[in-house]
């Protein structure tokens, strides 16, 4: 049984019909959809609305709400379909919306940034840290039983949210010591985070895991994990559909 605890897809697929039959030779084809779930046994899958990533944010989470609201109706009713969740991969784009509580009672995983500055703090490619704003989103979030996800946080504001005591988990990050990049974890914050129950999604886009990335950079990331934050504080987040390769 697999749970992944980070992926891109609803913001690759035209219509929910299109994860339910598959992408394989399709002219949009995904990195995930409900089959090779299915064949691979995987038993949880976050699935990210990423609106922040694309200029009009307000139509790009009512594109990828939509989609959503679709495959978690259709999603079948039988003991080895995988259970989804919802990810707001950056909230900067939900702030406006008029139901937003309702919003916030559909998700299971919450970003507060995705890269670059916000109204709420610093993502990656910036040093600022958490705004009031985003302090009392954070908080509103974790009331309402959604986890904060912290792997697009810059340093300051990663730590600005763990000083605040919330538990947290990082669905896709790497490890600092293993490949230095701003995306990955320093090794203090993978302790800090597993140590409030938290866990760390090693993940598999190449830029995250070293040079001439293989599996065996995987493995190097999956070992450093286990070593600082223990078994129950390491999984995956596999990022499919948030890389091209």
């Amino acid at each position: 049984m697999i749970f992944d605890g980070h992926t891109d897809t609803l913001a690759r697929l035209d219509q929910a019909s299109s994860f339910f039959e598959g992408t394989n030779g399709t002219a949009r084809p995904t990195q995930l959809d409900l089959p090779r779930a299915f064949s691979s046994r995987v038993s949880g899958i976050v699935l990210a609305a990423c609106a922040e990533a694309e200029p009009d944010h307000a139509a790009a989470w009512d594109r990828m709400k939509g989609i959503w609201d679709g495959i978690a109706a259709g999603i079948p009713d039988v003991d080895d379909a995988p259970e989804l969740f919802l990810m707001a991969e950056g909230c900067e784009p939900l702030l406006g919306l008029p139901d937003l509580e309702d919003v916030i009672g559909e998700l299971g995983v919450a970003s507060l940034t995705w890269n670059g500055e916000n109204s709420l703090g610093g993502g990656i490619g910036s040093s600022v840290g958490l705004t009031a704003r985003g302090r009392q989103l954070a908080a509103r979030l974790h009331e309402a039983g959604v986890v904060l996800d912290v792997s697009h946080l810059c340093d300051r504001s990663r730590r600005d949210l763990l000083l605040t005591g919330l538990p947290t988990v990082a669905t896709h990050c790497n490890c600092r010591e293993v490949w230095d990049h701003p995306r990955n974890l320093p090794t203090d914050d993978i302790r800090e985070i597993a140590s409030g129950g938290g866990v760390i999604g090693i993940t598999f886009p190449p830029a995250f895991l070293g040079k001439q990335a293989g599996l065996e950079h995987v493995a190097m990331h999956l070992e450093y994990a286990l070593e600082i934050a223990g078994p129950d504080g390491v999984g995956f987040g596999s990022d499919f559909d948030g890389s091209p390769s």
